[in-house]
């Protein structure tokens, strides 16, 4: 089942041109509600574009269950998006 979520989370994540795919960013983990996932696969990666933001999605997973996670390069914030529970 997927759940809605749209909110602001912490993020650890390496910049640079090594990353996954030739991509500049990889997420590690992050926090949402006082818990810290870390994430085992980055599953796909997206990007979509909102004025003058380049918004890099991330599905993201913790072995357990897929995230979908954001980053806004306009205003530098990481969002979840979505969960999908396994079960």
């Amino acid at each position: 089942m997927i759940t809605e979520i749209d909110e602001p989370i912490k993020v650890g994540a390496v910049f640079g041109a090594d990353c996954i795919g030739g991509k500049k960013i990889k997420p590690v983990w992050f926090a949402w509600k006082g818990r810290q996932y870390r994430i085992k696969e980055v599953t796909y990666t997206w990007t979509n574009k909102e004025g003058r933001a380049v918004i890099y999605y991330f599905s993201v997973t913790d072995s357990q269950n897929l995230y979908e996670i954001a980053y806004n390069t306009e205003t530098m914030v990481w969002r979840l998006m979505a969960v999908e529970v396994e079960g």
